[in-house]
């Protein structure tokens, strides 16, 4: 009797186990789908995000543009900026022009940041508007081809290298015609 007892209970024993594994494997199937993974999209434009020299409430990808982020902030901001354009493009160079004793935007102009990050290979060109006291407006990201944006990226030279500036120069003024297009609009308003 003995012997038959054994033998059932290691057979008993030998089922829980592999209950337990099959239990386990389930159990990583299942955690596993519901991760939610992040696409290169969504990581480049936390990238970007991170890269903004000051807090954004909302980044959204305009549609139909490429590397063209809407931003949103719930409040004023008050970095001084770059440059300054006007409703029909022009762009001064604000520091060397205005004296920085008035900080606060007008409504009827662009403030422009530009941001460089050369570690990542990434020109950002920040456009600020004003909006019943908030700001808002568009982040134009100029990106080079790197391993971990191969598909961001639109350059196949480094825009952050200082010596390609007319380059980047001329990428920037080009792509800028959307912020002089929503000042003009704001101002029929």
């Amino acid at each position: 009797m003995k012997l038959i007892e054994r033998i059932l209970l290691l057979d008993l024993v030998k089922r829980s186990r592999m209950k337990r594994t099959i239990f386990y494997i389930l159990l990583l199937a299942f955690c596993s789908c519901a991760v939610q993974r992040t696409t290169t999209s969504e990581e480049f434009a936390k990238d970007v995000q991170k890269d903004i020299p000051f807090k954004v409430t909302e980044l959204k990808a305009v549609s139909g543009r490429e590397n063209t982020y809407l931003f949103r902030s719930d409040g004023y901001i008050s970095l001084l900026p770059d440059y300054e354009v006007d409703s029909e493009g022009a762009s001064m160079i604000y520091q060397t022009t205005f004296a920085p004793t008035n900080h606060t935007q007008p409504s009827n102009v662009i403030w422009r940041n530009i941001v460089i990050n050369r570690k990542a290979k990434r020109v950002l060109c920040i456009d600020r508007l004003i909006l019943n006291g908030r700001t808002f407006g568009y982040v134009y990201v100029l990106q080079s081809e790197t391993a971990r944006y191969s598909d961001s990226g639109t350059f196949h030279w480094d825009v952050s290298d200082p010596k390609l500036l007319l380059n980047v120069s001329d990428a920037i003024e080009g792509m800028s015609e959307l912020s002089v297009e929503t000042l003009n609009t704001l101002m029929k308003e």
